[in-house]
C-alpha cells in the first residue's frame, strides 16, 4: 500500500491508500490553496489500482514540467502548479510499497519509462530519443547483473535478454558502460572511446523560416490555451486601454467632474478585486450579480434624493451633532440596499447567503457612494488649481483631487463593509436582529462622523489619518474572521436562527429548536 504526501506553503499533509483528497480555493477542501487563480475546487488526488492519480476537477489548469495536464499518476516526487507555470506550487511524494522496487533496491516512480494500456505514454515518460540513465543493449550491457529479484513484469514491458524492458525513451548504444549515471546515446563517452563530438549547428538561412517563428512566436498555441479564461489576465486588456480611451471620449468634454468620473470608474473595481480577495464570500453567481445590481442602481437614486438633502439643511461637520448627522445619514444610505436585497432573499427566495457575501455587497454600496461624492467635490478642486496662484496652493488642490478619485470610494467601501456583514448576520440570526442592526450601522456611523468632523474642525490632518487607520483595522479584522464570527454565533443559544451552514456542521437532534 502507498501512503500519500502533500506538501504546501511549508506544511506537510499525509493520507492513507482510499482516501480521496480534494484540493482547491474553497474552505471545504482538505487541502485549502488561498490563491484567487485556482479554482474554488481545483483538483482531487484518488487512490486507484495503478495508484494515486491526480484529476483536474476545475476551469483553472494544473502544470507539470511547465505543461498543462489534466491527470496523471502520482509518482515518488511530484512538484506541481496550480492555475499557472508560476502558481502554487504542491509537492506530491507517494511511498512505494512492495512490488514496485526495481533492481538492487531502487525504486521507480510510476508513470517514468512505461507506456499505458493504449499505447499512449503517460506523465512523466521519457519520449523516444531521450536518454535514460542505463544502456539498453551492447556487450558491456549483457555483462551486467540485470535479473535481480523483485523487478516485476509491468503493463506495456517487453522483456529483453539482461531483464531491463524495451519501450519509448530508450536507446541502445553499442561501446557505452552499464553502470548508473551513463545513458545510452549520442554524446556520452564510451568506456573505451572517446566522447563523440557536438555536430556542427544548422545555420540559421538553411532553417524553414515559418517553423522557427511558430516556435519563437506561438499565436496559435497561445490562442487555445486555456489560461485565456483566468479573469485576472483578461482584466488586464481592458486597464491597460481604458485610460487611452477615456482621453478620445472625455478630451473635449467641457464638464469639470468628467476627469473625476473617469479616474473613479477606472479604480473602483480595482478596489472592489481587492475586497473580494481580502473577504472571500463562497459564491458569486447570478444572483449575487443581480443584488450587487440593485445595491448599485439603489444608492445612485436614494443619494440624490434624499442623503444630499438631509446633509443641505441638517449637518454640520464643524460640531460633534451635526457629523453625527452626517455619519448616520451616510452610512445609512449604504445600508439600507444592502438590508432591502437580504431581506428579499431570504423571504422571497428562501435563502440565507453567508454574511461574507453580505460584506462584499456593502463594499459595492460603499464605492458606488464614493464615486457619486468625488463627481461633486472634483470640479473645485479643478478650479483651484487652474486658478492658484501660488505653487503650494496648486499642490495642495492637485493632492485633493487623488484623494477624492482614488480614496474617496475605498474610504466608504470600509465603512459599508463593516456594515454589511452584521445585516448578513443580523437577517441569519432572527433573535438578536435589531442589536445586530443597531449595532452594524453605528460602529461605521460614528467612525465617519468623527473623521468629518477632525478634518472640519482642525488644522491637520493627523487626527484623521489615526481615524482612518482604525477603520481599516477594523475592516481588516472582519475579513480575517469573518468566518470565525458566524460560527461562534452559530452555536452560541443567546442568537436564535440557523445560517446556512447550520445543517453541514450540526446534527439535526443539537440544531436549536425553532
Amino acid at each position: 500500500m502507498s501512503t500519500l504526501q502533500v506538501t504546501f506553503n511549508g506544511r506537510n499533509y499525509t493520507f492513507p491508500p482510499g482516501t480521496t483528497v480534494r484540493i482547491g480555493r474553497s474552505s471545504e477542501n482538505d487541502i485549502v490553496v488561498n490563491d484567487p487563480t485556482v479554482s474554488r475546487r481545483h483538483g482531487q488526488l484518488s487512490w486507484e489500482p495503478a495508484g494515486w492519480v491526480w484529476h483536474n476537477a476545475g476551469q483553472s489548469p494544473t502544470f507539470l514540467a511547465g505543461q498543462p495536464v489534466a491527470q496523471f499518476s502520482v509518482g515518488q516526487v511530484v512538484d506541481i502548479r496550480l492555475a499557472s507555470p508560476e502558481g502554487p506550487t504542491l509537492r506530491l511524494a507517494a511511498d512505494v510499497g512492495l512490488g514496485q522496487r526495481g533492481p538492487r533496491g531502487t525504486e521507480f516512480a510510476a508513470g517514468v519509462g512505461r507506456t499505458n494500456v493504449a499505447g499512449q505514454p503517460q506523465v512523466g515518460q521519457p519520449q523516444a530519443g531521450q536518454a535514460v540513465g542505463h544502456a539498453a543493449a551492447g556487450p558491456a550491457a549483457a555483462a551486467a547483473p540485470h535479473d535481480q529479484p523483485g523487478y516485476p513484469a509491468q503493463p506495456g514491458y517487453q522483456a529483453q535478454p539482461g531483464g531491463y524492458p524495451a519501450g519509448p525513451g530508450y536507446q541502445a548504444g553499442p561501446g557505452y558502460p552499464a553502470g548508473p549515471g551513463y545513458a545510452a546515446g549520442a554524446g556520452y563517452p564510451g568506456a573505451g572511446g572517446p566522447a563523440i563530438p557536438a555536430q556542427p549547428g544548422i545555420p540559421l538561412s538553411q532553417l524553414d523560416m515559418g517553423s522557427f517563428f511558430e516556435i519563437l512566436i506561438p499565436v496559435k498555441s497561445w490562442l487555445h490555451d486555456r489560461g485565456w479564461r483566468q479573469g485576472i489576465r483578461l482584466l488586464i486588456i481592458p486597464y491597460a486601454l481604458l485610460p487611452l480611451a477615456f482621453l478620445g471620449l472625455f478630451a473635449n468634454s467641457s464638464h469639470l467632474s468628467t476627469p473625476g468620473w473617469a479616474y473613479s470608474l477606472y479604480i473602483a473595481p480595482l478596489w472592489l478585486l481587492t475586497f473580494w480577495y481580502l473577504i472571500r464570500p463562497p459564491v458569486i453567481g447570478k444572483l449575487e450579480a443581480a443584488v450587487a445590481v440593485f445595491v448599485i442602481v439603489w444608492t445612485l437614486i436614494w443619494l440624490r434624493v434624499v442623503t444630499i438633502f438631509i446633509n443641505d439643511h441638517f449637518a454640520n461637520p464643524h460640531n460633534i451633532l451635526g457629523s453625527l448627522v452626517i455619519g448616520y445619514n451616510e452610512e445609512s444610505t449604504k445600508a439600507i440596499p444592502v438590508l432591502i436585497a437580504a431581506i428579499f432573499v431570504l423571504k422571497v427566495r428562501k435563502q440565507k447567503l453567508d454574511p461574507r457575501t453580505w460584506f462584499l455587497m456593502g463594499t459595492v454600496a460603499g464605492l458606488t457612494f464614493g464615486v457619486v461624492e468625488q463627481s461633486v467635490y472634483t470640479p473645485a478642486a479643478i478650479v483651484g488649481i487652474h486658478s492658484a496662484q501660488a505653487p503650494q496652493v496648486a499642490v495642495a488642490d492637485t493632492l485633493l483631487f487623488a484623494f477624492r478619485v482614488f480614496v474617496d470610494g475605498f474610504q466608504h467601501a470600509v465603512w459599508a463593509g463593516v456594515s454589511g456583514f452584521f445585516i448578513g448576520m443580523a437577517v441569519n440570526y432572527r433573535r438578536r436582529r435589531v442589536p445586530l442592526l443597531l449595532l452594524g450601522i453605528s460602529i461605521p456611523a460614528i467612525l465617519h462622523a468623527l473623521n468629518d468632523y477632525t478634518l472640519a474642525s482642525f488644522q491637520t490632518v493627523w487626527i484623521g489619518v489615526l481615524i482612518q487607520a482604525l477603520s481599516l483595522l477594523l475592516f481588516l479584522g472582519y475579513t480575517l474572521s469573518a468566518s470565525s464570527i458566524e460560527r461562534r454565533v452559530r452555536r452560541n443559544p443567546n442568537f436564535r436562527g440557523q445560517s446556512i451552514m447550520m445543517e453541514r456542521f450540526t446534527q439535526p437532534e443539537q440544531a436549536p429548536s425553532p
